[in-house]
């Protein structure tokens, strides 16, 4: 079962990529037989891809019209791999940017409301997640620094008890896989400090400084 199921994971991730880079669609069917050939991969399997595609909102498929790819405005963008695949595509740098602007307006508010809410479970989550970035950094691993940043982020927004705001979690925590942030402690310190003793408006601007510093980092970046 292993070898088909890695093989639909591989067709599915490069058709979205394609998709996203513009090599699939503009203005031609997808074939499922010539997909076939292209992946060397039954029918079956190219069609299985294609409907996961279909379900995040890339392309479309009707009868005796075929499938055919579907714009950006279409796709889901909260959507964990079509957020990927557009982070690895030419308007990467753009999407970045959309995906901290979003971070902006919802985590600076979730910090605010968890340090008012101060749900325990998701407060010893995001305690759990901070030391494993501070072992992470001690080691200099990147990978388990990121695993665990995206952990603190997404315990925050759970924080806030909010349902609406806790579905915004996936974004982020896509948004810190695909890319990463610096290994940055102290901001982080900071937040999870006041948010722990309750104040509120300390735990907001907390916030704000982190994503700031995130923000000069990606300006910065090459």
């Amino acid at each position: 079962m292993g070898a088909p199921r890695n093989l639909h994971a591989r067709i599915v991730g490069e058709l979205g990529r394609l998709i996203v880079e513009g090599v699939l669609g503009d203005g031609q069917p997808l074939v499922p037989e010539e997909l076939g050939r292209r992946f060397s991969a039954s029918r079956t399997v190219v069609r299985e891809a294609l409907r996961v595609l279909e379900s995040k909102g890339m392309v479309t498929a009707r009868p005796r019209v075929g499938t055919w790819t579907l714009p950006p405005e279409a796709w889901d963008a909260i959507d964990p791999d079509v957020i990927a695949w557009r982070v690895g595509g030419p308007g990467g740098r753009e999407h970045l940017r959309e995906l901290l602007e979003l971070r902006l307006a919802i985590e600076p508010q979730a910090a605010r409301i968890a340090a008012q809410h101060r749900r325990p479970d998701e407060l010893s989550a995001m305690a759990t997640a901070y030391a494993q970035m501070a072992d992470a950094v001690e080691r200099d691993d990147r990978d388990g620094f990121r695993d665990a940043d995206s952990r603190f982020h997404s315990a925050l927004i759970r924080a806030s008890g909010n349902t609406l705001i806790a579905q915004l979690q996936v974004p982020v925590v896509a948004a810190l896989k695909a890319n990463g942030e610096p290994m940055e402690l102290v901001a982080h310190s900071r937040v999870l400090t006041l948010v722990l003793a309750k104040n509120a408006d300390g735990a907001e601007s907390a916030a704000r400084r982190l994503l700031e510093t995130v923000a000069a980092y990606r300006s910065s970046a090459p």
